[in-house]
């Protein structure tokens, strides 16, 4: 996450934008939760929502009390509202990404939001000094034909299901 005032920032657009597109949040997984930041943003917007946070490292799941897995293994009970996933996908090689994004589709109802370094961000976005660099760089394309097979893109890393009844005009789509 970022500081914050960012992280605050983006929660208010993301639960803003379901929002807005009638997306209810009621569960919530919040896949490579770390800390378990994104609990806290969302107990702010949806005090009755329920958040599984899921990490891979063994220490964090013993501190905190997530569930031991990863993106690509997590079997859950049942689909969620939302899915978070953020800065976990440059960390999985090409195999377990694939896994990953057919559990993502497996467990998704509602929505996913999704952040993940492309090679473009290493180059031209990410500050070298605080960015971690022991990452896997893809293209955008890469990730965008992966993820193509199961949702589409809202905008602003949202992807909806491709069975989605939520309507998005040709120019809300990312």
């Amino acid at each position: 996450m970022r500081s914050g005032t960012a992280d605050a920032r983006l929660a208010r657009f993301v639960f803003g934008y379901l929002d807005h597109l009638g997306i209810p949040v009621k569960r919530v997984v919040d896949l490579g939760c770390g800390l378990g930041q994104w609990r806290g943003l969302l107990a702010g917007h949806h005090p009755r929502a329920v958040y599984t946070g899921v990490e891979i490292s063994p220490y964090l799941c013993g501190k905190y009390g997530w569930v031991e897995s990863s993106a690509a293994d997590f079997r859950g009970r049942g689909r969620y509202d939302l899915i978070l996933c953020q800065s976990v996908f440059q960390y999985l090689g090409d195999g377990e990404a694939r896994a990953a994004v057919e559990n993502l589709a497996r467990l998704c109802r509602g929505a996913l939001y999704l952040e993940i370094i492309t090679k473009k961000d290493w180059q031209n976005h990410c500050n070298r000094k605080l960015t971690d660099g022991n990452i896997h760089l893809r293209d955008e394309a890469w990730y965008r034909k992966l993820l193509g097979r199961h949702f589409r893109s809202a905008g602003g890393g949202i992807f909806l299901p491709n069975e989605s009844p939520v309507v998005l005009y040709d120019l809300e789509r990312g």
